[in-house]
């Protein structure tokens, strides 16, 4: 990768740029169609949260451990101060994997930045509309950054949802916390400075936990920068800093400048997830449900299934035969053939049960991954299909079947519907809180501009 300048001598530090825009947003400074994308990203986080709270006890239990008692919201009930509610919700909302993607960094974006803004707005007495800015800020200025940077930071091998998501969670709590350019800029500064994470992680309960300390760490930022001190602005472009360390020198400033001009929440946009594993197994799960409809086969009918897939498909789906729920969000023959068992995949899936049966593990074997080295050799084909797969299904009369899926359901090119938002979350949440509290707290999720405050909004009170 050929490295490209920091930024013109007469630029501000990257820090400097991200921290006063910050200051300088505010609620009517945001599009309403940005606006309608963050509610939809708070909706669907904590719905998912919901549903994750009881996998990620053991975040919670470290929480209720270390961190003081407070005024935030812990999912699953109680109470703790704002780094210790972010650490534990966080975690809650990126243990099931169903949380949503962003190709600016590929990063889960809202599961760091969601809990974190709703901590630090609780504990700064605001209102929904703060929590919606705080939720947008962080999300333009992880973005913003990613794209600076550029993809090749996760193609090398970090995990950029707690690489940037620290940056996220520092930028969301800075802006809840009403810091002013200059100490936002020290936030930003600070949590670059011990940012990290590394996609070794995949299929097992660090990578909840990394998301968690992201998200801790980006808080902790913004309360030592209300404290003061010395902070290294020039972080990102210092030669012993952030663009040369993680990104091998790539580091474009005019994303920052746009920051406010270009919404990231709408270009390149966020990927709702369809189904509770990683996104990079989703196209072929869709195709081979697309396929099974439209040839009306049974799965006795499958002899083979063969997945042609991008080399960072391949990169992540590790897991060929998976012996934990874990390992199956990382697996494509998994989900493949849950898809062509069941005709679906969903949360109930992902379990010891459905892992052990044996129409299942004989499934699997039937599907089969082949990375393709030459599939980003055509630009259109990288931007349009950077997470696709081109499916071949062979059946027991010999036919054949094929069908390229460039995007799963879900994404921006093949958005859910308001009623499949509106059904996942409430399916997600009920399980947590009941049907009921879920409907009411959907309700007030969707009106949340017009929340005087958020004191009992994840509690099932009344509307």
């Amino acid at each position: 990768m050929t490295a490209s300048p920091a930024a013109p001598p007469s630029s501000p530090p990257a820090a400097r740029l991200i921290g006063h825009w910050l200051a300088g947003l505010d609620r009517g400074g945001i599009p309403e169609e940005v606006a309608t994308v963050g509610r939809g990203c708070i909706i669907d986080t904590l719905g998912v949260a919901l549903a994750g709270a009881d996998a990620a006890r053991m975040a919670r239990e470290e929480a209720l451990d270390i961190y003081a008692p407070g005024p935030c919201t812990l999912l699953g009930g109680g109470r703790l101060c704002a780094e210790g509610a972010a650490f534990a919700n966080t975690a809650a909302a990126h243990a099931l994997d169903f949380d949503d993607n962003c190709y600016a960094g590929f990063v889960h974006g809202s599961a760091v930045v969601v809990p974190t803004a709703l901590a630090a707005v609780e504990a700064a007495g605001g209102t929904g509309a703060d929590l919606l800015t705080a939720v947008v800020a962080g999300s333009e200025a992880e973005y913003a950054l990613a794209i600076a940077l550029g993809n090749g930071v996760y193609e090398a091998g970090w995990w950029t949802t707690a690489l940037f998501g620290t940056v996220g969670a520092a930028a969301a709590a800075a802006k809840a916390l009403r810091l002013d350019g200059d100490r936002a800029a020290d936030t930003i500064a600070f949590a670059l400075c011990g940012a990290g994470g590394l996609r070794a992680c995949f299929g097992t309960s660090a990578k909840p936990l990394l998301a968690a300390q992201a998200a801790a760490n980006g808080l902790r930022a913004a309360r030592l920068a209300m404290r003061g001190g010395a902070v290294p602005h020039g972080v990102v472009e210092d030669p012993r800093g952030f663009a040369r360390l993680v990104a091998q020198g790539r580091f474009d400033i005019t994303a920052l400048d746009a920051l406010g001009r270009r919404w990231h929440l709408l270009d390149p946009g966020i990927d709702t997830k369809a189904y509770p594993v990683c996104l990079s197994s989703h196209a072929a799960a869709d195709a081979v449900r697309d396929l099974m409809a439209e040839h009306r086969l049974d799965p006795s009918d499958i002899v083979a299934v063969r997945c042609v897939v991008p080399p960072v498909v391949a990169a992540n789906l590790t897991y060929d035969r998976p012996a934990t729920p874990g390992e199956a969000r990382f697996s494509l023959p998994f989900a493949v053939a849950c898809v062509m068992l069941h005709g679906d995949l969903t949360l109930d899936h992902l379990s010891g049960p459905t892992l052990s049966d044996p129409r299942l593990r004989a499934a699997m074997e039937r599907v089969s991954l082949r990375s393709d080295p030459g599939w980003n050799a055509d630009p259109d084909r990288a931007r349009l299909a950077p997470e696709g797969a081109d499916v071949t299904v062979e059946t027991r009369t010999g036919q054949s079947v094929r069908r390229f899926c460039a995007s799963a359901r879900g994404t921006v090119a093949r958005p859910l519907s308001m009623e499949a938002h509106t059904t996942k979350f409430l399916a997600c949440a009920g399980r947590a809180i009941g049907p009921t509290a879920a409907q009411r707290l959907h309700r007030r999720l969707s009106a949340i501009d017009a929340l005087p405050g958020l004191d009992g909004l994840l509690d099932g009170g009344a509307d």
